[in-house]
């Protein structure tokens, strides 16, 4: 068994909803980081406007962070975009 084979054994052994987690992480990773550029605000900018460390942030951006309701709202407020949105 070659080690292709195996990541995809292993992978057909995550449960679906974690899978989902995981895609949605790094979906809202995604989504902080472009606005950041787009804002041309740096990692370190973010950090100090979030109250949190730079290091912290890098996490968030890295894309394995499970956020919180009360963390998006709070990153949507700061950076003065939604992150995420709820439809029908």
């Amino acid at each position: 068994m070659n080690t292709n084979d195996l990541f995809k054994n292993e992978l057909e052994k995550v449960d679906n909803d974690v899978k989902i987690e995981i895609d949605l992480s790094f979906q809202i990773a995604d989504k902080i980081s472009s606005i950041l550029k787009s804002k041309g605000m740096t990692q370190k900018e973010f950090a100090e406007k979030m109250q949190k460390s730079e290091a912290e942030i890098s996490r968030w951006v890295g894309g394995t962070h499970n956020f919180t309701i009360r963390t998006i709202a709070k990153i949507s407020d700061v950076l003065g975009e939604q992150i995420i949105q709820v439809t029908g």
